[in-house]
């Protein structure tokens, strides 16, 4: 039987595989998810933690899910397993956003996977919130699972349905704002995959 973290990867990549081919930096950055995806192997030893912060994620993740043949049925069969942590600092103004806000690596030095060309892992975020400009050295690329979403950056603020792609470039500033449902994306660090996030 395929380790389900590894199905999750898989399914990840046929999502991607059944789009059409884009040319531009969006398209080629998810060619990259899909190939970390399907590159990604078992880390040697990785013990499912509980939650971080003590905080309780799932009712958010199931919300979030809906019966799709594809990644979403994949996460509901790994029965809660992800690794849910939320690693910024408590923001005086909105002390707790992190009970609203989580993040699951998949591949990397702290998920069940590992590829060395790419960290990935999924944004979870309850209705009705907004995550705070932030920025990275790495290049990112989110693929919205479930749930619409405002994706901010100074220059625009645009929607994006499931199924859509969101590019961030090295050091661009960004933030995120949820509507009236639940938002589950896919994220995939490329390039600096050391220097952490940081609130602007």
């Amino acid at each position: 039987m395929l380790n389900p973290f590894l199905a999750l990867t898989r399914a990840i990549a046929a999502s991607i595989d059944r789009l059409p081919v884009q040319l531009d930096d969006a398209g080629r950055a998810a060619r990259h998810l899909a190939d970390a995806a399907r590159g990604a192997r078992p880390a040697v030893a990785f013990a499912s933690a509980d939650h971080d912060h003590g905080h309780d994620y799932d009712p958010i993740l199931r919300s979030a899910l809906t019966p799709d043949g594809g990644i979403m049925d994949a996460i509901a069969a790994l029965n809660e397993r992800l690794p849910w942590s939320y690693h910024y600092p408590k923001l005086a103004h909105d002390p707790d956003l992190d009970r609203r806000v989580a993040f699951a690596e998949l591949i990397g030095p702290s998920g069940p996977l590992r590829n060395g060309n790419s960290v990935v892992g999924f944004t979870l975020m309850a209705p009705e919130t907004f995550y705070p400009l932030h920025s990275h050295p790495a290049v990112e690329l989110y693929m919205v699972v479930s749930g619409k979403a405002q994706w901010i950056v100074p220059e625009r603020e645009q929607i994006v349905p499931p199924g859509g792609f969101v590019l961030h470039h090295s050091g661009q500033p960004h933030a995120m704002r949820t509507l009236a449902e639940p938002l589950l994306a896919i994220y995939d660090w490329q390039g600096d995959l050391e220097s952490p996030s940081v609130y602007l």
